[in-house]
């Protein structure tokens, strides 16, 4: 399930890409190293690492990720440092605790989440083709 002698720079978790599959890091977990899914993943522990992820990230209260995130879409509800690409829509918890760029189509902060770091907002059309031209800098408490 964790394992992939082929990527030494990281942990695959593949759900064999069904829809309602999901991957769950628990309380106490660290991974060192990058996570790549194809299903939706939910952390409650910590990544120092890069995670892309093809379809809903979730970062419990109580999780920790440091590295580039990539994804669908994502609740944050934890911490995170470093850069959010969320193609569909970006949700910021009362919880939440985000230092670095977000880039998606549609983006939520609710009242008492802290967001330190740019924003661009992005049409679906566009999203392989984004420029940097659009960014606003936000700092949110």
């Amino acid at each position: 399930m964790f394992g992939n002698k082929d990527n030494k720079n990281g942990i695959s978790l593949n759900g064999g890409g069904a829809s309602h599959a999901r991957n769950n890091l628990v309380k106490g977990t660290v991974i060192d190293g990058n996570i790549t899914s194809q299903s939706d993943i939910r952390i409650d522990g910590r990544v120092n690492g890069n995670i892309n992820c093809q379809a809903k990230l979730v970062i419990g209260p109580g999780g920790y990720v440091e590295g580039e995130i990539t994804c669908q879409n994502a609740v944050i509800e934890g911490h995170v440092m470093g850069n959010i690409r969320a193609e569909e829509k970006l949700k910021l918890s009362r919880s939440a605790a985000l230092n670095g760029k977000i880039t998606t189509g549609s983006l939520d902060i609710e009242p008492g989440a802290a967001f330190n770091g740019a924003c661009e907002i992005i049409k679906p059309d566009d999203y392989a083709t984004t420029t940097t031209e659009t960014i606003a800098e936000v700092t949110a408490e």
